[in-house]
């Protein structure tokens, strides 16, 4: 009987030409599996460090997978230059198409080369921007990311009116929640009213096919909030299909 890896979180740097040369790094949560596994799921994540410090997501997707609550999939953290974060995620940002080919043409395929990831189950999950970020990946390329975990997704009129656009979202599924504070959520940028964009953008997403979960939980626009939904999300996520 093969033994199984215990969990590991690797870490690579990775130079990107898409972003001038720019450093990332990259979080990536190795599930314990067996000796010569197949292909696995993976999902990336924005603000990635963060997720795994501040929303301990490989600590907790390590203990569903050990009750057998969670089957095995990578988790990829993609590190958020801060200074560049809303020209990258926004939809509008000045480096968002070169921050796209950053994650599509120069992580996916380094990643690949390391690990056995399934090119037919690749996912994301986003925060706020990230989540627009993430929404942004799934109209762009539409092989890839069906299934996807959006928390307070910053969605401002102008990407509503983006969604609008597009006729046809039933291949995308996805995990919503919002807290019950974000009527006037705080953030760097000044307070908004985050609750009414993301029960507009659910109303856009199934209004266009797509197989929207839509939870609303107590909190505001924070990573201890988020933190208690991580469990949920995940389990969701690898068990859509089932």
């Amino acid at each position: 009987m093969s033994e199984l890896h215990p969990r590991k979180v690797a870490s690579h740097v990775i130079t990107s030409r898409a972003l001038g040369g720019e450093e990332r790094v990259l979080k990536v949560f190795v599930p314990p599996v067996a000796e010569g596994h197949g292909p696995l799921p993976v999902v990336y994540c924005h603000d990635g460090i963060e997720f795994f410090t501040h929303g301990r997501t490989a600590t907790i997707a390590h203990q569903l997978m050990s009750q057998g609550q969670l089957p095995p999939f990578y988790i990829v953290g993609i590190a958020v230059n801060l200074d560049k974060r809303r020209d990258d995620y926004a939809m509008d940002g000045k480096r968002h198409r070169q921050y796209l080919q950053f994650v599509a043409e120069e992580c996916i395929p380094y990643l690949d080369a390391m690990y056995p990831m399934d090119d037919h189950a690749r996912y994301m999950a986003g925060i706020s921007l990230g989540a627009v970020a993430t929404l942004s990946f799934v109209l762009t390329y539409p092989q890839w990311f069906h299934r996807t975990i959006l928390f307070s997704g910053a969605y401002f009129p102008e990407y509503q009116r983006r969604i609008e656009q597009e006729p046809d979202l039933s291949r995308l599924a996805a995990y919503m929640f919002i807290g019950d504070e974000e009527a006037q959520a705080q953030t760097p940028s000044g307070v908004y009213d985050f609750l009414s964009y993301n029960q507009s953008m659910r109303d856009l997403l199934i209004d266009r096919g797509a197989d929207i979960t839509y939870r609303v939980g107590p909190g505001n626009h924070i990573w201890g909030v988020w933190q208690k939904q991580i469990p949920d999300a995940l389990i969701w996520l690898a068990n859509r299909d089932r």
